[in-house]
């Protein structure tokens, strides 16, 4: 059988791209061995080392090029589904197969030195104290997307 090139095109924004890496790896667990695949997208450092991904041309004849979408969010109010959904029910439409999500997470892959870092407070403090990051950014297209800041002092 012979495998299916596809490049998946997205020019979003980086929490959309991460759920891109969801459907992608969705995709790949799915239908294990019948594609090969690679992006493009406004955020490389996302996609490094995705072990889905193999450098293709998109000029090459045999290389379908998908521009993806989430069309479930016009559906937003209407249909209780998570974001994880969006690109899968895309690409599930788009390619006529049915990916099921594996995952309730994106698909980030660190290096092995990545992995081997010491974290920014044991590097302060000595130890290995648990934190979190909270990025208290957003943007207002969706309320959701933008908590005020009483309420992060609240938590």
């Amino acid at each position: 059988m012979k495998r299916r090139r596809l490049i998946l095109k997205n020019w979003l924004s980086p929490g959309d791209i991460v759920m891109l890496t969801a459907a992608l790896r969705d995709l790949h667990m799915t239908y294990p061995g019948e594609f090969i695949t690679d992006v493009r997208t406004p955020c490389p450092a996302i996609w490094q080392n995705n072990p889905y991904l193999t450098n293709l041309d998109e000029n090459n004849s045999d290389v379908a090029i998908l521009n993806c979408d989430y069309p479930i969010i016009h559906r937003s109010n209407q249909e209780p589904k998570h974001f994880i959904f969006g690109f899968i029910e895309n690409l599930n439409s788009s390619l006529h197969l049915s990916i099921k999500p594996t995952a309730f997470k994106g698909d980030i892959h660190l290096s092995l030195e990545e992995k081997n870092w010491w974290s920014q407070v044991h590097e302060i403090t000595g130890e290995d104290t648990p934190f979190w990051i909270i990025v208290s950014g957003g943007k207002y297209d969706y309320t959701i997307k933008w908590w005020q800041s009483e309420r992060y002092q609240q938590v």
